[in-house]
């Protein structure tokens, strides 16, 4: 047993009380180190641990389980420890795959502590009926609290409560009334700003910048304020802690119908199973209720601003940009100065790609970009940089093959010679000293092939046949790439 990941997971409601959130997390953690140091085995591993705050059991889009399952793929998990089955799942079909065909298919050892379960224990893959009636149980509980939870919000709606976890920036939660909105004074102002700017004719992204240049809180940071922590830290690998305005920021507040004191829900329906899917319903199933809680700004200035940026709104000319190839380093590009994911933004005339061009939008509305290089260019560095790093041809693999094989040979000749050396001391034929001086020469051989032939293994698995830049190629060797405007900083390697 090499790597152990131990998965953790609190659900929604905990996540609402910070102080339990922390208890919960701290209580699985606990039970999971005490099993493993009082394991002779599991003890010696290497503890990897894979959290999942404020995400349902029922859904397997979970930013921890996604990290947990790219390392299983990348072979370096062996195995799994949780509290208990539900913590990783409550599906019990999805459950049932894995325990039955992913793991034992991937070499996993999967223990749930609390169920008295460890798969290197079972006869038949995690299939006796005692598992599979725990993992049902679960499934329908989970269907069973959504279709509950579900039915008794809607009805608290309907009483004009509000019970979305993070009221719209400008207000706050009634300190002697949970369900009700109250003007957040600190930060109203800006909301009244926003949409005088916008019916003086400036743009969404001039709006933003404005704001930027001025130094107006963004909700991001208002919510830190409140709630003393900020709860999007680790969403965007950035290296800057300040947050800024954007468009589709501004949008988002020039949209929002409760800002007229008009309490609107409805629009869409979340389910906590099937992986969270979201059902948008139509306007007309939209469920209004006026003047229910104090207003920021007049139904006139709302509708105004609605028009406006209607009437801005350009008209698609049918040109699918989805049918062109984006970079296949896309995904992989971040800015070397603040760190936030650069853009690539694909242009075309409608009958062919004409470019890609590279830009930070974070940089950008803070009025400090730079002139990105070439996505062509980039390509090109990137792919020799992989082939001068990775990249091994048939015959320099089997020259290392041929290595390995000779190394190999020479520490079996030089066991057969520890063999014969030890008889010679024992028959009296050498002395004492003159054996353990030639066992050190021995050992010490050995112990450099075996370093060689290990050496030789990781650059076998290391290395591939790169003779084109693919997405998976890049996904394969490297995790992210920095650049400037003088090219690439720096690379992070998987």
């Amino acid at each position: 047993m090499n790597n152990i990941a131990i998965y953790m997971r609190i659900s929604f409601s905990e996540r609402d009380r910070q102080k339990q959130t922390e208890e919960s997390i701290n209580s699985q953690r606990n039970i999971i180190k005490h099993f493993i140091f009082n394991d002779q085995e599991l003890k010696k591993a290497n503890i990897e641990e894979f959290v999942d705050e404020g995400y349902s059991g029922s859904t397997t889009s979970r930013p921890g389980l996604d990290k947990l399952l790219l390392k299983i793929k990348q072979g370096k998990v062996n195995c799994i420890i949780v509290k208990d089955m539900s913590r990783f799942m409550r599906n019990y079909i999805e459950m049932g795959d894995y325990l039955e065909n992913i793991f034992p298919f991937m070499g996993i050892r999967f223990i749930a502590i609390n169920d008295g379960y460890d798969s290197s224990n079972e006869i038949q893959n995690g299939t006796e009926l005692d598992i599979q009636f725990k993992n049902l149980l679960n499934d329908y509980y989970s269907r069973d609290i959504s279709e509950k939870m579900t039915t008794s919000l809607l009805v608290a709606k309907k009483q004009g409560k509000y019970t979305s976890g993070t009221p719209p920036y400008g207000y706050l939660k009634d300190p002697e009334d949970n369900y009700k909105l109250v003007i957040d004074e600190r930060v109203a102002d800006n909301v009244r700003y926003i949409f005088q700017l916008l019916l003086e004719g400036h743009t969404l992204n001039e709006t933003a910048k404005i704001l930027n240049s001025e130094g107006v809180i963004t909700a991001r940071a208002r919510r830190k304020e409140i709630k003393g922590y900020d709860a999007y830290a680790n969403r965007w690998e950035s290296n800057v802690e300040e947050t800024i305005w954007s468009h589709s920021m501004v949008r988002r507040i020039a949209n929002n119908e409760a800002y007229t004191g008009t309490f609107v829900f409805n629009k869409s329906t979340k389910s906590k199973l099937d992986g969270g899917k979201v059902t948008y319903h139509p306007k007309e199933e939209w469920i209004r209720i006026y003047d229910n809680h104090e207003a920021l700004i007049s139904k006139e200035t709302f509708d105004e601003v609605q028009e406006l940026l209607k009437s801005r709104h350009r008209k698609s000319f049918g040109v699918n940009k989805k049918k062109y190839q984006n970079s296949p380093l896309a995904t992989f590009v971040r800015c070397s100065k603040c760190g936030y994911k650069i853009r690539f933004n694909i242009s075309s005339n409608g009958k062919e790609l004409v470019g890609i061009y590279l830009y930070c939008y974070h940089c950008r509305m803070l009025e400090q970009e730079e002139k990105l290089p070439n996505y062509k260019e980039l390509e090109k560095d990137v792919f020799e940089i992989l082939k001068d790093k990775f990249h091994i041809d048939r015959t320099e693999k089997k020259r290392l093959l041929d290595e390995q094989k000779e190394l190999y040979d020479k520490n079996d000749l030089l066991l057969k010679k520890k063999r014969i050396e030890f008889e010679n001391y024992k028959f009296g034929k050498i002395s004492r000293e003159d054996f353990l001086e030639i066992k050190n020469q021995i050992q010490e051989s050995d112990e450099e092939n075996k370093e060689r032939i290990q050496a030789i293994d990781e650059e076998l698995k290391q290395a591939g046949n790169i003779d084109k830049l693919t997405e998976d190629t890049v996904r394969k060797y490297i995790k992210t790439i920095y650049v400037s405007g003088k090219g690439i900083e720096k690379i992070e390697y998987q």
